[in-house]
């Protein structure tokens, strides 16, 4: 091999080295990016989300809260949280198995939640006259037969000039999730029905979601 083609070898080798480190970079730039956006998501964007929901429901302490399919439980904790220690959060399982939702509190080292697992029928499984606030977060679409009953004893459960958020996904959009959903006009309509008047409508509240908030009558 002559000196210029050991040269050129070189040259490609040392070439070859820089691309691979290059898209190394790149790669890794990628997934950087794609971490930090889950970590927005699960982090500023929760944070974001449960700021607008303690203003809608009117969270302070003292309160006494109802988070009806408390999933994991995140969201129970940060209202929790915000109520203090004079407030209550009446918690009820589902969609999450209750062992999820009850290690979720016992790690946060709160006292004044209340755990729900499970009562027959269509009641939202919460005390009589319990609640200044309900969150209905993702939650609503999924009663389905058990709506009309449900939004009765979502009456008793309440005092009176209660507040209930409704957060769901629009069902005409592409990036909603592989289920039937319910469109606002719809919940609207069950809930005026059942004897709330809607008093915020959020219809962009967060990605390809909605807010709906009722005010549950004086009475």
């Amino acid at each position: 091999m002559t000196p210029a083609g050991a040269r050129s070898l070189r040259l490609d080798g040392r070439a070859g080295v820089l691309v691979a480190s290059a898209l190394g970079v790149m790669f890794s730039a990628g997934l950087g990016a794609g971490w930090l956006l889950a970590r927005y998501d699960a982090g500023i964007g929760f944070a974001v989300e449960a700021d607008r929901l303690a203003d809608v429901l009117e969270l302070a302490p003292g309160r006494s809260v109802g988070d009806i399919r408390a999933g994991t439980g995140r969201w129970t904790v940060d209202m929790a949280r915000r109520v203090g220690p004079e407030g209550q959060v009446f918690a009820t399982a589902g969609p999450d198995p209750s062992h999820v939702l009850m290690a979720t509190v016992a790690g946060s080292r709160l006292d004044n939640v209340t755990v729900i697992t499970r009562t027959p029928g269509d009641a939202p499984r919460l005390p009589l006259a319990c609640c200044d606030a309900v969150l209905l977060r993702r939650v609503y679409s999924d009663l389905r037969r058990e709506r009309p009953g449900f939004l009765q004893n979502l009456r008793r459960v309440t005092r009176p000039s209660a507040l209930v958020a409704v957060v769901d996904f629009h069902p005409d959009l592409p990036t909603g999730p592989p289920r039937d959903t319910l469109p606002r006009r719809e919940v609207i309509a069950e809930f005026v029905a059942a004897g709330f008047t809607l008093v915020e409508d959020h219809e962009r509240w967060f990605g390809n979601t909605y807010c709906l908030v009722f005010r549950r009558d004086a009475t």
